[in-house]
């Protein structure tokens, strides 16, 4: 699957099923942009992961709802519950290993 961008009416149904990495990012942050990147090249090297995107400029209901306060924050979720989170940017090892952990369990 590709990268999705997400908004509070698609959010939800976005990490219902299967192995997702959601990345919550803001407009204006550098640390966001780059592991934003980081997150292309792994979508590039795993056609079939669901990434998720959500910027939390545009929608501060979900990042309050579900706790967030710094970005980049990564959630890891599978079948819609969150199994892993990390707040900043991660290296493509580190999340590979979360994906090894999850996806396939």
């Amino acid at each position: 699957m590709a990268i999705q961008n997400a908004d509070k009416n698609t959010f939800k149904d976005l990490i219902a099923q299967d192995f997702v990495i959601a990345d919550f990012y803001g407009t204006t942050c550098v640390p966001c942009k780059l592991f934003s990147k980081i997150l292309e090249d792994i979508a590039a090297e795993i056609p079939f992961l669901n990434i998720v995107k959500l910027n939390t400029t545009d929608n501060p209901e979900i990042a309050e709802e579900l706790d967030i306060h710094a970005v980049p924050t990564i959630h890891f979720y599978k079948d819609g519950q969150l199994v892993d989170s990390h707040v900043g940017v991660m290296q493509p090892q580190e999340v590979k290993d979360i994906i090894a952990k999850y996806m396939y369990a």
